[in-house]
């Protein structure tokens, strides 16, 4: 039996169009602690990464919170991206500077050989700020992995 189909006309909702994510809007994101608090930076490296014609944008304000440990772990973050692709440093990254060392990402265990190696492997910017995390946390990758920037 043959069918005839008859299209329905929908009216489409708009496509919501969404900014970038700031370095302004991740202490919010932060501080809904959850297991995988590190998500809410690393969506942080991928934008970074995926729009280099919005990275100005993306730090030019700076973030604001009550937990100073996030807003040194956002500073440490931009300041190695900042780094790593030759943007200008805003001036707000330098305000935020921990007094004790703050482990960052994978390699959390303040002690012994990882720690030795993410102390060796670390970006320039998490001497500054106190923060340790990895390079390849900002794709920052090292010869004696065997990768390249790309």
């Amino acid at each position: 039996m043959p069918v005839r189909i008859r299209l329905q006309r929908q009216v489409l909702a708009p496509v919501p169009v969404f900014r970038r994510v700031r370095a302004a809007d991740l202490p919010v994101a932060m501080a809904e602690r959850t297991r995988r608090e590190h998500v809410p930076l690393t969506f942080f490296v991928r934008e970074w990464d995926a729009w280099p014609d919005s990275r100005s944008a993306m730090i030019a304000d700076a973030p604001a919170g009550d937990d100073t440990d996030d807003l040194c772990r956002i500073a440490a973050v931009v300041h190695a991206l900042c780094d790593r692709d030759g943007v200008a440093v805003p001036t707000w990254v330098y305000s935020h500077r921990s007094e004790v060392d703050i482990a960052w990402g994978r390699h959390c265990v303040m002690d012994g050989f990882l720690w030795d190696q993410t102390l060796a492997d670390a970006p320039t910017a998490c001497v500054y700020h106190r923060v340790w995390f990895d390079r390849e946390f900002v794709g920052m990758a090292t010869q004696r992995h065997g990768r390249t920037l790309s």
